[in-house]
């Protein structure tokens, strides 16, 4: 079988094409072929060496494939089932698990290993992939789709009728969180850097699209007619979209942060946020109440997957394009 390795932190050219042994499922463990996965802003902060993880290193864990082998106590999957899996691997016996908070489990373990043509998961992480729904989109099913399922319901708590502005929108979560938002009954703002996106963005569920360089404060001022918008879902994180989109934000507005694009700090006074009465939280992650849901948005069609595809070999080139934020939606590695 093939892997990528990273092998030391730094830019894209580090990743390399490496040959490895089959893995064996032991226990729980599900060997998975992958027939897609997905190139995460979190591969790009490990490679770049921002998480510290040991080298080296095999990237990936928005995985979709087939199933392959299972080990001896596994119960929930077949040799030849279509899966996905999230992010995270979890005990399930705590009392976070026990009570629908797995996201908090002291024994979670991140997902890795899925640039590979073979790749070994818990059963646990794993979920059934409807028939309709490709691969591609399988893969980024838990990390683009549900990330944003879990940031509008669970943090941000939007209902029907209210209306939230997206940053980043033509990103991999961007993208997925206008579709997202629409499914959701809101009134959908995109704000993007480009101008040359506003046509798309309307595609993936946006109502109205404001381009940062064209005053957009009187632009979403116009548009909810002086109040502002009830939740921002802010996918960049850098200090310039933060006061254009926080301004933005009407009276006991909730404000989620979801991405962080640089090294960067975010300031601001208090006093606005308390004169607004505001909240302000962040949200990471995918429960897999949240992930089952993003696999219903796909399947029912209400939420299309946006991928540019690769070659396991072109690895360097996906991560290359991914931060130069060429690809619109998601780079998804196929191989």
């Amino acid at each position: 079988m093939r892997e990528v390795v990273t092998t030391q932190y730094g830019g894209p050219d580090v990743l390399e094409l490496r040959d490895a042994d089959r893995p064996s499922p032991r226990g729980t463990q599900v060997l998975v072929q992958v027939e897609a996965v997905g190139v995460c802003g979190h591969d790009i902060a490990d490679r770049a060496g921002l998480t510290k993880i040991p080298l080296p290193h095999v990237l990936g864990h928005e995985v979709a494939g087939r199933v392959v082998e299972v080990g001896e106590a596994v119960t929930h999957v077949t040799l030849g089932d279509r899966v996905a899996c999230k992010q995270h691997h979890t005990c399930g016996w705590c009392v976070p698990c026990r009570t629908g908070h797995e996201l908090d489990c002291a024994g979670k373990t991140f997902v890795y290993g899925g640039y590979a043509d073979l790749i070994l998961l818990e059963q646990d992480t794993l979920a059934q992939v409807p028939d309709n729904v490709s691969f591609q989109a399988a893969a980024i099913a838990a990390c683009a789709v549900g990330s944003c399922v879990q940031a509008l319901d669970h943090a941000a708590k939007l209902r029907s009728g209210e209306t939230i502005l997206i940053s980043g929108a033509g990103g991999g979560l961007g993208i997925h969180a206008l579709q997202v938002a629409a499914a959701m009954g809101a009134h959908v703002i995109a704000l993007t850097s480009s101008a040359s996106k506003i046509d798309m963005l309307h595609k993936y569920g946006a109502q109205d699209v404001v381009v940062t360089t064209d005053d957009p404060h009187t632009q979403i001022s116009d548009l909810t007619h002086g109040r502002g918008v009830d939740v921002v879902l802010d996918n960049v994180g850098l200090p310039h979209v933060f006061d254009t989109a926080f301004k933005a934000l009407g009276k006991r507005g909730r404000y989620v942060l979801t991405g962080q694009l640089d090294r960067q700090k975010i300031s601001f006074y208090p006093v606005f946020a308390f004169f607004k009465e505001a909240v302000i939280t962040g949200s990471a992650s995918t429960s897999t109440a949240s992930f089952l849901r993003s696999l219903e948005l796909l399947e029912c069609g209400l939420v299309q997957a946006v991928t540019a595809e690769y070659a396991l070999g072109e690895a360097v080139l996906a991560h290359r394009a991914v931060g130069e934020s060429t690809v619109v939606g998601r780079a998804v590695l196929v191989p």
